[in-house]
């Protein structure tokens, strides 16, 4: 599967959504299967990722829904079977660079808008929604993450969750 993903092309890619997030969804019976290895578990795990990636950028997945789904697998499995430094899908500090490299919004102006969502168009409020569902999984592994300003940030988001919508 893997093979094939690395030789897809524009013009070749299958376009429906539905097909990469069903394959997904077989993939990833494979990482919570508790049985696996740890490492057999990553790989399944990398190769959910992969199909991710490939329905947004084949199938038009949603990029939030694309980026969530992936925050979601990583910190299971970070929290689950530990996190492996100087990985790119498995390592703590990487899965937090990367999402904060997703977020479009400051935790500043999250707490503005939040403090009036009730009253904002419903792309703002989806928007502070999504910030929500994209750092609220980080919840379970901040007190493994190492001190520094990116965990400060995830902190500070953390801390406002409750009054997003």
């Amino acid at each position: 599967m893997r093979q094939w993903m690395s030789t897809l092309s524009e013009d070749v890619a299958l376009r429906s959504v539905n097909w990469w997030l069903q394959t997904r969804w077989i993939a990833q019976l494979h990482v919570y299967d508790r049985a696996l290895t740890a490492e057999a578990r990553r790989e399944w795990g990398e190769l959910v990722l992969s199909l991710t990636e490939r329905a947004e950028r084949f199938a038009g997945y949603d990029r939030w829904d694309a980026m969530e789904d992936s925050v979601h697998l990583r910190c299971l499995l970070i929290q689950e079977l530990g996190s492996v430094p100087g990985d790119q899908h498995w390592d703590r500090s990487a899965l937090v660079r990367s999402v904060l490299a997703a977020m479009t919004l400051t935790p500043a102006r999250a707490t503005e808008l939040a403090e009036r969502w009730r009253t904002l168009p419903a792309e703002q409020i989806l928007l502070l929604r999504r910030h929500k569902h994209l750092v609220g999984p980080l919840a379970a592994l901040v007190d493994q993450l190492p001190a520094g300003p990116d965990t400060e940030r995830v902190r500070t988001w953390l801390a406002m969750l409750p009054k997003l919508p």
